[in-house]
Order: structure tokens, then C-alpha cells, then sequence
């Protein structure tokens, strides 16, 4: 952008600067460009309106030292989170759009700069409230013994990784002594709001809005045992990774549209699968596996089937969608199509099922399946308590962790940051609560890898058998998000995007139906197949995501008359920048219609 000659002109709005008009005309053509090519479309047919637009785009661009692509993707993520309707970028967003951008650019000081703080509302409502009692409270821990930079509270999380630290020898002591017991500490937690099993949030009473830690501790106490049998199917902890082939991705794509082909064809719903690149005017019925013809995102004009080696020796044919007036399509996806090909390249589709037959009923291998507690009944008035608590722990991302500012290994603020106050909390809770770990590919301190082997500690006897370590999270939804494309038969209302691809997670029966993965997704072929297959249908689907958190109870097909219900939900991000995140407590029971769930901010 050296070449853009900045002019001063009034009247304009503040804090925006603006350019002559032939050095923002290329600069303006490759911001629309990026934009068509996420398809997104700039003010419609008006081309006032779109000029105007773009001008403003072009102006956040230079503001804010953004490249076309990076205000494409700040773009993208302002669009999921705030779920709007329609692909069409129009000025009623770019107030929104600029706050967006604002907070982002606000985040990015404060990551560089560790020892500014901005102050914001916040910080005039902590001076109001009655501050003096919390801060009793702590002075009676043996947290005060040291000092912490900032003011910092000492039940975070993850303490903020400063550089002075103590020495090994006295380490453990001293995480120790930081420890605040939960029985102890005041903080107070936020709920947002009630969910019912119908989808229905209803705000919290007067005295549930504001709850101390201890309280919310207190609340989720189991009151009877319960089975819990946790599925997991990921690779053994020391496994050796970056070692797949070429072959390894085939053998797992093709594994994926030749077992859903069986099941299509078990379902008894349709016939043989056939090959769909072969020319004839007669109805057939195929499976393959959706792929997107060249680079960029996927459009109705670059949708290929490719079919398995078995039955199209692994060839492509374009499909038409113009008969079909309801689809939600991405990458990756397996789908079962029925339709002609009358010329032997381009199918014509009448009908497009993207729901893989119900999952078989056969019990798991016995590997697979573990036994966290095997006393109680199972019954639908026993309701299951677990603490689920999903990486990243020591987030590679973290600004002192970027910098090589901390002087002890990863390992070892994982051990005592994170799993000494896990022990805390069940010893206080008592032998009835179970924990799950599920490591992330952020943690610093695990194998960056996916799917990725659970963590492999060595804990003391008295809570090995208290918390159990899960599976690899990903963010699928927003990586689906960003390439799904959809139809809607005309005059039908927007329906709800994010629950869509969340029932694309089952209905794939796959945690990761998404192919290719995006740029930076270290995903391993040779240890996917199998670890990513969803064997059996889960009564609660976790999908932690950078997304809007929410809690839904959804169904794998609305048409049946007794349709398979299932609770999914992204709990947030426990922390953000230097603020408190959110997270879920779900009181569940096989009865869906007695479930309950609530959405807590700290």
C-alpha cells in the first residue's frame, strides 16, 4: 500500500482517512474480488450502493493496515457469529462490521503490548461493586503470600505466564500454596440464559443471574451414581505421527464412500449404487463423495461426485442441482443422489440424500469402550454429572508462550496450573465426580497432530480413577461454516445455519467429514481411519468452537415419526484475551424433554 497517496478531506467521519480516487480504484477491484471469491456479493444490483461500500471497505482496510484477504476474513467471522441471512454485504452491516474490527485490532494491542491495559465498563463497574468483600475474602488465602502482577485473581484458569518465576526445586510448593479451596473463593459468575429441551431460552430469575463460584460448585454435586461410558476410538498415547501417505488418503476416502455405500445399500431405501459417470437416460442411484472442481470455495457451478473405485473406478462427473430445491453441501460430504446422466458428463439430480443410513447397532469393540464407573442403573430418572474440560490448557497461541517468556517447561505449568487444582476441585467434590481432559492441537505441550492421542500422565493413585482423558477437539464448525453452501426452496424462511451443520457431524457419522481440511490442519491419514468414525449415535455432541457459544437440542430427520434427538453445544472459550469466557452446566436425562442447560459467563 506504499503507492496510495493519503489526502486529508472534510466532511468525513472520524478516525477514517481517505485516498485519491485512481490510486483506490485497484485496491477497491481486489477487496470486491475477494469477496466474489468467498462468495460474497457487494451491494446488490445498485452499483452506487456498492461503490459506497466499497469505499468504506477500502478505508477500514487502510485504518486498520489490513490486506484485502485479511478484511475478507474478519468479514467471515463477524458473519458466522452474528449468523446473518444471505451472502449479500450490505451497508446496514458496515456499523456492526467497523466495531468488529475494532475490538480485533484493540485484542491485538493487548496481546502485544502484556502491560497495557485498556480500560473499559468494566473496570467502572468492578470499582462500584463491592470490591472490599471479595478482596477480604482472598486476603484470608495463601495466595496473598505473593505477589500478582496486575491484580490478577487467583482462581484463573491459567495464571498469566510471567517471566518471574520460581525454580524448579520449589515449584510444586509454591503452585501449591496459590491454590485457592473452591469452598473459599467469591467470584461471581453470570447466567445468560435458561435452555429448554425446545430450543427455548428463557432468562434466569433475579437470584439466579448472579452466583458465587463456590455456589455453582456446590450445584452440580452428583446426588446419585450413574453409568458413564465414554467412546473413544483415538490413537494410542506415543503413536507415531507425520508419517502418512499418499496411499494412507486414498485408502481413507475411499473407505468413507464405499462403507457408505454398503449402508445406503443395507437401508433397503435404495438400490445397488451405480456409476454415475456412465451415459444413460434411465434413473440410477450413486454415492460418492462431493469435491469442489479447482481451488476456491465451492459453488452450484463447480459440484463433482466422486465415486469409489468399486463402482466408478474413482472418476468424477459434474452434478446439476437445478431440479433439487433444498441442499446444504460441502467438501467431503457423502451423499447418495438419484438421477440421470444423458449425455455421460453432467448428472441431473432429482433427488439428494445427505444423511448416511442409521448408524448399526453392533456394540463397539471392547478396546473402544470405557467403563468410568460401573455401579448404579442406567434409568431414565438417573441423570449423568461430569466435569468435560476441552483444550486448549496451555494455549500455544498465548502472547508469553509466542514470546519464550516463560523459564519452566510446558509440561510443567500444565501439572500445576491445570491438574492441582483439578485434583482440588474432586477432592472437594469427593469420589463421585468423573473429569474429562480432551486435549486441543493448541496445547504447547502435546503432539500437534489429528486426530490427536489422549494425554498420557502419570497421576497420583488417589484420582486416577477421578479424571480420564478424552479425545482431540477441532473446530469443525467453523471450518464448515466457511465452506457449506446452501438451498432453500423460495419464500421459505432462513432456518438455523449452525444447528444444520452440526446435524452434518452425525449425519456423516464422521468428526471431521470435512475434505480437504483448511491450511493448518494437521490432519494425519494415516491415523484417521476409524479414529474419526462416529460409531454410534451420542445423546450429547461437544463442538467447541471460536464461535457464538449456544446449547440445541436438534433431530437427524424431522420427517420420522419418532425422530433421533440430541443435544449439542459449544460451550465457548473459558478464557478470552484477559477476560472471563463462558461455559455450559447441562443437567441431562434420557428424557430430553427434562433436560436443561445453562449458558455461564464469567
Amino acid at each position: 500500500m506504499e503507492d496510495l497517496s493519503i489526502a486529508e478531506s472534510n466532511p468525513r467521519r472520524p478516525g477514517q482517512t481517505t485516498v485519491t480516487r485512481d490510486a483506490a480504484e485497484p485496491m477497491e477491484e481486489e477487496i470486491r474480488a475477494e469477496f466474489e471469491s468467498s462468495g460474497f456479493s457487494i451491494g446488490g444490483a445498485d452499483p452506487g450502493a456498492a461503490a459506497e461500500i466499497l469505499s468504506t471497505l477500502l478505508t477500514y482496510c487502510i485504518n486498520y493496515k489490513m490486506s484485502p484477504a485479511d478484511l475478507v476474513s474478519n468479514w467471515e467471522v463477524y458473519y458466522l457469529n452474528r449468523q446473518l441471512n444471505g451472502l449479500k454485504l450490505e451497508s446496514s452491516y458496515l456499523d456492526g462490521f467497523l466495531s468488529h474490527l475494532q475490538n480485533e485490532v484493540k485484542d491485538r494491542i493487548i496481546k502485544e503490548e502484556t502491560s497495557l491495559h485498556i480500560y473499559s465498563s468494566n473496570d467502572v463497574d468492578m470499582l462500584l461493586s463491592s470490591t472490599h468483600t471479595d478482596e477480604e475474602g482472598f486476603l484470608d488465602t495463601p495466595s496473598t503470600k505473593q505477589e500478582k502482577p496486575n491484580g490478577e485473581s487467583c482462581n484463573s484458569e491459567l495464571t498469566p505466564l510471567t517471566t518471574d518465576r520460581p525454580s524448579s526445586s520449589r515449584l510444586a510448593k509454591t503452585n501449591g500454596d496459590r491454590i485457592t479451596p473452591f469452598s473459599q473463593r467469591v467470584n461471581k459468575f453470570t447466567q445468560q440464559y435458561v435452555l429448554n429441551s425446545d430450543n427455548v431460552a428463557s432468562v434466569p430469575s433475579k437470584d439466579e443471574i448472579e452466583s458465587t463460584e463456590d455456589e455453582v460448585i456446590r450445584r452440580v454435586q452428583p446426588s446419585k451414581r450413574c453409568t458413564l461410558q465414554v467412546q473413544h476410538s483415538q490413537p494410542e498415547p506415543g503413536c507415531r505421527f507425520m508419517y502418512d501417505r499418499i496411499e494412507d488418503r486414498f485408502n481413507y476416502l475411499e473407505d468413507r464412500i464405499r462403507r457408505s455405500g454398503s449402508l445406503f445399500s443395507a437401508s433397503g431405501l435404495c438400490g445397488e449404487p451405480a456409476d454415475a459417470t456412465l451415459a444413460s437416460e434411465e434413473s440410477m442411484f450413486s454415492v460418492g463423495m462431493v469435491i469442489c472442481d479447482g481451488e476456491g470455495h465451492l459453488n452450484e457451478k463447480s459440484i463433482l461426485l466422486q465415486g469409489s473405485v468399486e463402482h466408478s473406478r474413482g472418476q468424477r462427473v459434474r452434478l446439476d442441482l437445478k431440479d433439487v430445491d433444498r441442499f446444504s453441501l460441502f467438501p467431503g460430504q457423502v451423499v447418495g443422489i438419484q438421477g440421470h446422466n444423458p449425455s455421460g458428463h453432467c448428472f441431473v439430480v432429482s433427488k439428494l440424500n445427505d444423511s448416511i443410513p442409521n448408524f448399526v447397532d453392533a456394540q463397539l469393540p471392547r478396546a473402544k469402550k470405557q467403563a468410568v464407573d460401573s455401579e448404579g442403573n442406567q434409568s431414565s430418572d438417573v441423570v449423568s454429572r461430569v466435569l468435560s474440560s476441552m483444550g486448549p490448557f496451555i494455549d500455544s497461541d498465548h502472547p508469553e508462550i509466542k514470546k519464550g517468556a516463560v523459564d519452566q517447561s510446558f509440561q510443567d505449568i500444565f501439572l500445576f496450573e491445570i491438574l492441582r487444582k483439578l485434583q482440588d476441585f474432586t477432592q472437594y467434590l469427593g469420589h463421585n465426580v468423573r473429569v474429562i481432559l480432551i486435549p486441543s492441537v493448541r496445547d504447547a505441550h502435546h503432539d500437534f497432530v489429528f486426530p490427536q492421542p489422549a494425554f498420557d500422565l502419570n497421576l497420583p493413585e488417589d484420582i486416577t480413577h477421578q479424571i480420564h482423558f478424552g479425545c482431540c477437539t477441532m473446530d469443525i464448525l467453523k471450518h464448515l461454516s466457511g465452506e457449506e453452501i446452501s438451498r432453500k426452496p423460495p419464500g421459505e424462511k432462513h432456518g438455523d445455519r449452525i444447528g444444520r451443520i452440526c446435524t452434518h457431524i452425525l449425519k456423516q457419522q464422521s468428526y471431521y467429514p470435512l475434505y480437504p481440511p483448511p491450511a493448518g490442519v494437521p490432519l494425519d491419514f494415516s491415523l484417521a481411519n476409524g479414529a474419526l468414525e462416529i460409531a454410534s449415535a451420542p445423546d450429547v455432541l461437544l463442538l467447541p468452537s471460536d464461535l457464538a457459544p449456544f446449547v440445541k437440542v436438534l433431530s437427524l430427520d424431522e420427517s420420522s415419526e419418532e425422530p433421533k434427538r440430541f443435544i449439542c453445544m459449544n460451550p465457548g472459550r473459558l478464557a478470552k484475551g484477559i477476560g472471563g469466557g463462558t461455559f455450559v452446566e447441562l443437567n441431562y436425562n434420557e428424557d430430553t424433554d427434562k433436560t436443561s442447560a445453562s449458558l455461564i459467563r464469567i
